[in-house]
């Protein structure tokens, strides 16, 4: 049976699923789901995911969310090349470690901007809280950012190893869309380079990007 894939064309964890699933060939139906216009929370939707997140799939009648855990799935399900999620234990600690960092970091501050320079206008935020979320967002990102850059002088990819594995895909899909929040990645070369190197290896990045970089190019007018 044909994947189903419930997804966001601007979210950070629906590209990087989109992009394994097509660089990979793997037949699957799109489903857009609009975050912005309350779709996530639709009784319809929460029948496929009950937290009401995005991205979600639903594989022969095996529904599953969080993109992470989308991705390792996918991984062991279709026995994808070993590069992205590796069957030796040391190095696949080493892409759960990225993983799990992610979250807790990159990602945590990304969000934290987004609250105060996106979502805080227009849920008219009071002006301390949107200070308060916008300083903790630029002191998260300049830890998670630095912290990147360091590991990448030294590493072609975020969790070592000679190609690209699921954690390169899931910080590299935050990494790009960091301008929404009015944050950059521009005073990190390594970063700078690894974004690079990824955009002409991952053969679905400008697709999974399309609406992304259609979006930014907007707020720049």
């Amino acid at each position: 049976m044909v994947l189903d894939l419930y997804t966001d064309w601007i979210s950070q964890p629906c590209r990087a699923v989109s992009m394994l699933l097509m660089d990979n060939n793997i037949e699957h139906q799109v489903h857009e789901i609009g975050i912005m216009k309350g779709e996530t929370k639709s009784a319809a939707y929460k029948q496929i995911n009950p937290s009401g997140k995005v991205p979600s799939i639903v594989d022969d009648g095996f529904h599953l969310g969080e993109s992470h855990t989308i991705m390792r799935y996918l991984c062991e399900s279709r026995n994808l090349p070993d590069h992205y999620y590796p069957k030796d234990l040391k190095q696949r600690a080493k892409v759960d470690y990225w993983l799990d960092w992610h979250h807790l970091n990159l990602r945590h501050g990304s969000l934290r901007l987004i609250g105060a320079n996106v979502f805080g206008p227009i849920r008219q935020f009071s002006e301390q809280k949107i200070e308060e979320l916008r300083k903790e967002g630029n002191d998260v990102l300049k830890s998670s950012l630095t912290f990147m850059d360091e590991n990448l002088s030294k590493n072609n990819y975020i969790a070592g190893g000679n190609q690209l594995s699921i954690a390169d895909i899931a910080l590299v899909c935050e990494v790009v869309m960091l301008p929404i929040s009015g944050a950059s990645y521009d005073d990190y070369p390594n970063v700078q380079a690894w974004v690079k190197r990824l955009s002409t290896e991952i053969k679905s990045w400008d697709q999974a990007n399309a609406t992304l970089n259609k979006f930014l190019a907007s707020k720049k007018k």
